[in-house]
């Protein structure tokens, strides 16, 4: 199956708090796969549900905080045969609402590492 994204993504750590809107404290992740303008993928071990809407906080190593709302997008859960058969998921969140200067700087950060890996 040939795999088509919108935008590139950075496999990288950065910061990241959550919530559910309506439901719930801010929670710290900092367990995430990868980033990009259009999203980011969060290794959690609570199974949210697809469309779920969330806020997000994210602040970038370049220490930029950047606050918007997100829906997951998509589940794959796994288990962590380590941890007493512990189940974690891979929990896509799309940006639905992020403000243009906000998803300019994550374009910035994801293309100024890429160059930087090179």
């Amino acid at each position: 199956m040939e795999e088509r994204r919108k935008f590139v993504r950075l496999d990288v750590d950065v910061v990241v708090k959550w919530k559910k809107i309506y439901n719930g404290a801010l929670k710290d992740q900092n367990i995430n796969k990868d980033i990009s303008e259009g999203g980011i993928c969060l290794i959690l071990d609570e199974r949210l549900q697809i469309s779920d809407k969330l806020q997000v906080e994210i602040i970038l190593p370049t220490k930029k905080m950047i606050n918007l709302i997100g829906k997951v997008a998509w589940i794959k859960e796994y288990g962590v045969v380590a941890e007493n058969h512990k189940r974690n998921y891979d929990t896509g969140i799309e940006f639905i609402d992020i403000a243009e200067e906000d998803r300019k700087e994550i374009a910035q950060f994801i293309f100024g590492a890429i160059d930087n890996q090179n």
